[in-house]
C-alpha cells in the first residue's frame, strides 16, 4: 500500500511545537502567520513551578494550552478529541488524512520512537499528515525538524495517550479543517496580549503558576540542595529554559518578537531584557549542575528579581 500524504502539506522548521504547529496549519491554509504571531495569540507566555512529577522538581515557561487559546482568540471552536483506546485514536487519525483533514496531535516524546529519549515529556504538539498502513507508520512534522518524519504508528499513538500536560487522563488531539476567521492581526494580538498579562499576574487556584509561580520557585529552589538529584534539577531547569524548544530566554525571546508587530517599543524592550535575564538564570543553574556544592542562593535571588520584572510588564501591558 502507497503513502497516503496530505498533498501540499506545510512545514517551516521553528523554535517551539505548538507554536511552530500552528503556524504550519495557518499558512496550510492560506493564513499568513509566522510562528511568533501564532505563540502570541495563543497566549504562549506561562511559568509553572511543579512537584512531584518527573524531574519531581521543575519549572515550565509556557502556558498550558496554546492551541485551544489561539483558536478562541480567532474566534473559531475548539476542543481536543478525548479518546482511551488505541484502536479508536488510530482510527479517528486514518479517517482525517483519508479527508485531507491534518491532525493536531498532543504527545510524550519519550514514547515517541524518532526521539529516542530517556526523559519524559509531555505537552509536545506536532501534526500528522499522513500514514502508511503496510509499515504501519505515520508522517509527522516537528518544530525544528526538516521534511516529513516517520514515526511507527503503536509509537505515535503511545506518545498522545500519555501526551497531556499536566499528565492528563485522556489523550489529546483534534483534527483541524480550514478555520474561517477575520485576520485582524493588531486587534487580535493586542486582545491576546492583555489576556495573557492577565492570567500571569492572577493565575487562579494554582499558587505555583504566572508571578506568584517565580515567587514561589524563588524560594523553593533553596531547598533542592537536600536532594540527592540536584545536579540534574539544576541541569532539567537550564534546559527548559534554553534549550527544549523554547526559542531561547524561556519563551520569551519569542514573544519580544511577537510584541514587536504591534507594540511600542518601551514593551519589546522590557520584554528583551526579561529574556536576556532568563538566559542569565539557565547558565547559573548550568554551573549548579557543574559543580560540586548545590548553593541555589544566587538563582533564588535572581528569580525573585525576574517575579518583580515580569510582574511590571505584564501590568504596563494591561495599563
Amino acid at each position: 500500500m502507497p503513502d497516503k500524504i496530505i498533498e501540499h502539506w506545510a512545514h517551516k522548521a521553528g523554535r517551539h511545537c505548538a507554536s511552530t504547529a500552528l503556524s504550519d496549519l495557518m499558512n496550510f491554509y492560506g493564513y499568513d502567520m509566522t510562528e511568533p504571531e501564532c505563540f502570541g495569540t495563543g497566549e504562549g507566555i506561562g511559568f509553572w513551578y511543579i512537584e512531584g512529577l518527573n524531574p519531581p522538581r521543575m519549572m515550565h515557561y509556557r502556558s498550558a494550552d496554546i492551541e485551544k487559546k489561539f483558536f478562541e482568540n480567532a474566534g473559531v471552536d475548539f476542543a481536543w478529541y478525548e479518546l482511551d483506546r488505541e484502536e479508536e485514536i488510530k482510527e479517528a487519525l486514518i479517517k482525517s488524512i483519508d479527508n485531507a483533514i491534518p491532525v493536531l496531535l498532543r504527545t510524550d516524546i519519550f514514547y515517541l520512537d524518532y526521539y529516542k529519549s530517556k526523559t519524559h515529556f509531555p505537552g509536545h504538539s506536532i501534526i500528522l499528515w499522513g500514514y502508511n498502513l503496510e509499515d504501519d507508520t505515520a508522517y509527522i512534522s516537528d518544530t525544528e525538524r526538516k521534511g516529513l518524519t516517520k514515526c511507527g504508528f503503536g509509537s505515535l499513538i503511545e506518545g498522545i495517550i500519555h501526551g497531556n500536560f499536566p499528565e492528563g487522563e485522556h489523550a489529546h488531539f483534534i483534527p483541524i479543517p480550514k478555520p474561517v476567521f477575520q485576520l485582524h492581526k493588531k486587534k487580535l494580538f493586542a486582545k491576546a496580549a492583555a489576556s495573557n498579562a492577565g492570567v500571569m499576574l492572577s493565575p487562579g487556584g494554582f499558587e505555583g503558576y504566572g508571578v506568584k509561580g517565580i515567587q514561589l520557585a524563588s524560594k523553593k529552589v533553596l531547598e533542592w540542595k537536600d536532594l540527592p538529584d540536584w545536579k540534574w534539577l539544576s541541569r532539567f531547569a537550564y534546559q527548559v529554559i534554553e534549550k527544549r524548544g523554547t526559542g531561547g530566554g524561556g519563551f520569551r525571546k519569542m514573544y519580544a518578537d511577537f510584541l514587536e508587530g504591534f507594540a511600542g517599543k518601551k514593551a519589546v524592550a522590557m520584554m528583551k531584557q526579561i529574556a536576556s535575564r532568563w538566559t542569565d538564570i539557565s547558565i547559573v543553574f548550568k554551573e549548579i549542575s557543574e559543580s560540586d556544592v548545590p548553593d541555589f542562593s544566587i538563582v533564588s535571588d535572581m528569580l525573585w528579581i525576574q517575579s518583580i520584572k515580569e510582574e511590571e510588564f505584564y501590568k504596563s501591558i494591561i495599563d
